[in-house]
């Protein structure tokens, strides 16, 4: 195994390792302890990620060559190794093209898909739980002087409308407890 230039630093608690939305200037391996990943959406942080020890981070943005797409703040006090983008590149640039395509790929792929789970995070949290539900039996009354073409458009919707809001529920009560491990573990 090659020997890798790097430095190895103490990070105290609540200390940003990484901040979004700046060029990358290493990659890290969390040695010691834990680490948050979370991303800003509409001025709102957003828990996206938990890092534990020997996790490797901030790479993608070298690939992509792209700022960073998310913050990394120490959970505790950490150890990080420090390894500078340019050995990184090094070691990448060795590998045969088509692996670097699929890296890269895998990269931008990582960085849409991150955008994404963040601001999904967002909407679910900010959607109000109870999201008010037509109840059809009421409606049905008043539902039942229009002409049935309409009253049939209007159940179908009332169908749609339940079906959006429990899978809603369901998707945000399985992000709610993602999120609940992470921040217990």
């Amino acid at each position: 195994m090659e020997r890798i230039a790097s430095r190895t630093v103490k990070v105290k608690d609540g200390e940003i390792i990484i901040q979004e939305d700046t060029w990358p200037y290493y990659a890290y391996i969390l040695k010691e302890g834990r680490a948050k990943v979370l991303k800003n959406v509409g001025g709102k942080q957003v828990l996206i990620g938990l890092l534990t020890e020997g996790d490797i981070f901030g790479e993608i943005a070298f690939l992509g060559k792209t700022k960073r797409a998310a913050s990394v703040t120490a959970d505790g006090d950490v150890i990080v190794e420090m390894i500078a983008r340019d050995t990184v590149m090094d070691f990448i640039d060795k590998l045969p093209r088509n692996v670097q395509t699929r890296l890269c790929t895998m990269a931008s792929d990582l960085t849409s898909i991150t955008e994404i789970y963040s601001r999904l995070a967002v909407l679910l949290q900010n959607r109000n739980a109870e999201t008010k539900i037509v109840n059809m039996k009421t409606f049905g009354t008043e539902i039942e002087k229009i002409p049935e073409f309409l009253r049939r458009v209007v159940i179908t919707m009332e169908r749609r409308h339940s079906v959006v809001v429990e899978g809603l529920n369901i998707l945000s009560s399985q992000l709610e407890k993602k999120q609940t491990r992470l921040l217990s573990n």
